[in-house]
């Protein structure tokens, strides 16, 4: 069965390795990544992973003023992955599906073989993860260094990303799930059984309709933890958010990363560590994907970009940071060694 997720990234190289490791651990068989405008190394970090075939990577670069995510969104359609995938997925990169059920691996949620599950949609509530007072950028995974959530009872909680069956039953991918039906030739329709939308609960979505107003995040009462969520590290370190900090969301060009969105992932939150429960496998599948040719110079190489443009944005010398320079060096040991 092929199950494909597919995020748009820019300017994301440290965290990719994670990411990509993270839903192979999962079990999904196929990661899509679109990128566009990078001014770091992710590109051909991403290259590597795809030469490794871990990663399918399609560059879209944007015109400055131009829908991105519609664009990029768009693009990942077309390929291959995509069209022939059973389920879909399309999350970020700061957002790791997290599964309560059974084993905690994907196939816990919808069987083995693409008629299994009852349902044609899933939908995930954010679980979303502040600074946890975390200062600084630190080469160690996200899922491991955050573990300060929102609570359910959050209206940031009640935001949704779906997993769906097959792409081509619908006219376009979009950020929180796809939008409007594209039945007749399948010779389906929305009210055959199996073909509704579910909380991670198992309890059916009645307003999802693919052809009416996008859903972006389900009502107060169907909102659920339970079964699965999806962490959603919307800030990271205090450094890395500052990246994002005064820039235009990607989605709808709006000035979003401001003040009041930092406030709003560091409200009152709660421990939560049911990611951890994979450090095991994570730990394996990660180790790996950072043993193959050209990884983790590429990695390292990342990390130091991240600091550049940290640096960049505080009008700060990155010469003078000693992670630079020892990022630098893991990169030139990892290119002797042939790594």
């Amino acid at each position: 069965m092929r199950i494909t997720v597919v995020a748009s990234m820019r300017n994301e190289g440290p965290f990719i390795v994670e990411w990509v490791s993270w839903y192979r651990m999962l079990g999904f068989s196929d990661v899509v990544v679109v990128t566009n405008n990078c001014t770091d190394r992710s590109p051909d970090l991403l290259d590597a992973l795809e030469a490794a075939k871990l990663v399918h990577h399609i560059r879209c670069n944007v015109e400055p003023g131009k829908r991105i995510t519609h664009r990029k969104l768009a693009a990942a359609a077309e390929h291959k992955a995509v069209r022939r995938a059973d389920w879909l997925l399309v999350c970020d990169v700061d957002e790791f599906l997290v599964i309560h059920k059974g084993t905690g691996k994907i196939d816990a949620l919808i069987g083995t073989q693409p008629e299994d599950a009852p349902f044609a949609a899933m939908a995930f509530n954010w679980r979303v993860f502040g600074t946890g007072g975390v200062k600084r950028f630190e080469d160690r995974p996200v899922h491991q260094q955050f573990a300060f959530g929102l609570p359910l009872e959050r209206a940031l909680s009640r935001h949704i990303k779906v997993l769906h069956r097959q792409p081509r039953w619908f006219q376009a991918l979009g950020e929180h799930g796809p939008r409007g039906w594209d039945l007749a030739r399948f010779q389906r329709n929305p009210e055959d059984p199996g073909m509704q939308m579910v909380n991670a609960k198992g309890q059916e979505v009645p307003d999802w309709n693919p052809d009416g107003r996008y859903m972006r995040h389900l009502p107060e009462a169907l909102a659920t933890h339970e079964g699965a969520q999806m962490n959603h590290y919307m800030l990271r370190s205090e450094e890395s958010y500052s990246l994002k900090a005064g820039t235009q969301a990607p989605v709808t060009l709006s000035l979003r990363y401001t003040d009041t969105y930092r406030r709003r992932a560091n409200a009152d939150p709660e421990t939560d560590s049911s990611a951890f429960r994979h450090a095991e496998a994570f730990a394996e599948v990660q180790a790996s994907t950072m043993a193959l040719p050209g990884v983790a110079r590429l990695h390292a190489l990342c990390c130091a970009d991240h600091l550049r443009l940290i640096a960049e944005k505080h009008d700060r010398r990155v010469e003078e940071d000693p992670r630079w320079h020892a990022f630098l060096a893991a990169a030139e040991a990892a290119g002797q060694a042939g790594a």
